[in-house]
């Protein structure tokens, strides 16, 4: 990623889909300017994952419960305001990104600056790491990439989507991380598409709240149609 920035201001490439901070780098650079928010896509699309052998999940149930907490507890602390400060600290060393905090903060806070000349856009809710169920693994999530898959290479049956479903475990984020007071769904898919305003759902402990999840094209996808 960080090699797009100089690419583009090489006329080597015209645009890239990147995630933060690059996008900024090359805005800070004077090589391009900021078009859209993934959100404006997919808005709380699913982005990055916990994976893990299933042979190893069976045979280290006690480990694989202690990493799935710290990653989830890592994301409740990253989404409060009050984080945002160290977060972006730590994030710029050397070791980690070795970009200026200022950058990362522009994420993190939805703050972003879109042009050289300094035009800025706040994106509510640009990242989130913890509200709104962000980490379950929805099975219809699943589907609806398996069926882009498919469809982009004249594969996959129902059949394939619910075995591509079960690699999403939800079974394992209710056993390791209820007993810890995440509230999670109820339900293990939904349709996809069809949230336009904040709606609390049934969930373990009845707080639930999940967030618009529009695709841009206003589609909704059903999971369980053929």
């Amino acid at each position: 990623p960080p090699l797009m920035a100089s690419a583009l201001a090489a006329g080597d490439i015209d645009a890239f889909c990147v995630g933060e901070p690059w996008g900024s780098v090359a805005v800070d650079q004077g090589a391009g300017a900021l078009l859209l928010p993934g959100k404006a896509i997919w808005e709380f699309a699913p982005e990055k994952v916990l994976a893990v052998r299933t042979d190893w999940a069976e045979t280290e149930p006690d480990l694989l419960g202690r990493l799935m907490r710290a990653v989830w507890r890592a994301g409740r602390w990253l989404s409060g305001p009050e984080s945002r400060a160290t977060a972006g600290e730590i994030l710029s060393r050397r070791q980690y990104l070795d970009v200026p905090a200022e950058l990362i903060d522009r994420a993190l806070s939805g703050h972003m600056i879109v042009s050289s000349r300094g035009d800025q856009r706040r994106v509510d809710n640009f990242m989130e790491f913890h509200a709104g169920a962000a980490t379950f693994p929805w099975r219809s999530q699943a589907k609806w990439i398996a069926r882009q898959i498919g469809a982009e290479h004249g594969t996959g049956t129902i059949s394939d989507l619910d075995a591509v479903a079960s690699v999403y475990r939800t079974d394992l984020h209710r056993r390791h991380l209820g007993p810890v007071g995440a509230d999670l769904p109820g339900a293990s898919a939904k349709l996809e598409g069809a949230i336009r305003h904040e709606t609390p759902v049934a969930s373990a402990g009845g707080r639930l709240i999940l967030r618009p999840d529009a695709f841009f094209d206003g589609r909704i996808f059903d999971p369980d149609s053929p």
